[in-house]
């Protein structure tokens, strides 16, 4: 009789929190080779994802619902409630316009402006990532 080693629980809250954290960062370094390759739809949208990645481990280390696009924004708004972060309206509005660009034709897309969102993305997952730890 062989012996597995045992497996965490995938819907334990820590676990969930750092698959979590880790698409999200994973989706930021995706968004990044996109953009290199031309691909904005593809860059803006992994964008997009990284931001609602990282909202999504902060709902479950806060323990709030976030099951539907529509409540990214309400994430992003009870964490700048707590947190008194006033850029978090920015950061907001930022994520919301590289999804926008996913169905936006390429001939109105500007790399520029992308690569400028995914700077901010990132600056975003650094300012959530810390209210995803849980005590």
């Amino acid at each position: 009789m062989s012996q597995s080693s045992p497996i965490e629980p995938f819907n334990e809250p820590a676990v969930a929190i750092a698959d979590y954290r880790q698409q999200a960062r994973e989706f930021l370094v995706r968004s990044r080779q996109y953009l290199a390759d031309d691909d904005l739809h593809q860059a803006s949208e992994k964008g997009w994802g990284a931001a609602a990645w990282m909202a999504k481990a902060v709902a479950e280390a806060q323990g709030w619902q976030y099951k539907r696009h529509e409540e990214f924004a309400d994430i992003l708004n009870r964490t700048r409630n707590a947190s008194g972060d006033e850029r978090l309206r920015d950061y907001r509005r930022v994520a919301n316009e590289l999804h926008g660009y996913f169905y936006t034709r390429k001939r109105f897309l500007d790399s520029e402006d992308i690569g400028n969102g995914l700077d901010r993305i990132a600056e975003l997952l650094d300012i959530l990532e810390p209210l995803t730890e849980t005590s």
